[in-house]
């Protein structure tokens, strides 16, 4: 758990990696290989995102790879600015789902409806 909230999204995004006993560095350059997946690098925001078959949440975290006639956006990491997020969602190709884990606070596979993200209600 990120024990400091930083107004940097990046400080954040290192703190969490160093909880969690993954490498940041490997992670990053998986994504760097996979030319589907989209990846955030500002002081405002870090998203680390991939498309994924939602149906198969023990595939998610295979960030060099990104199936055939995926259905969702896996977000890996979201830290800063959400309502930026929500803003460059939007220039993403549009998928039918978004996927997630609470990280280390929940582990459970999340899926929600794609559109619920990009324009939330009011």
């Amino acid at each position: 758990m990120v024990a400091l909230m930083d107004n940097d999204a990046r400080t954040t995004a290192r703190r969490y990696y160093a909880a969690c006993g993954r490498s940041l560095r490997n992670d990053l350059a998986a994504l760097a290989g996979n030319r589907a997946a989209a990846v955030v690098w500002t002081p405002q925001l870090v998203a680390l995102l991939l498309p994924v078959d939602s149906a198969r949440a023990e595939t998610w975290e295979e960030l060099p790879d990104s199936p055939e006639g995926a259905d969702a956006w896996y977000v890996h990491l979201l830290a800063g600015d959400l309502a930026l997020a929500r803003r460059m969602a939007s220039a993403l190709a549009p998928l039918p789902r978004l996927c997630f884990r609470r990280g280390l606070r929940n582990p459970v596979p999340h899926i929600y409806l794609w559109r619920q993200f990009v324009q939330p209600s009011a």
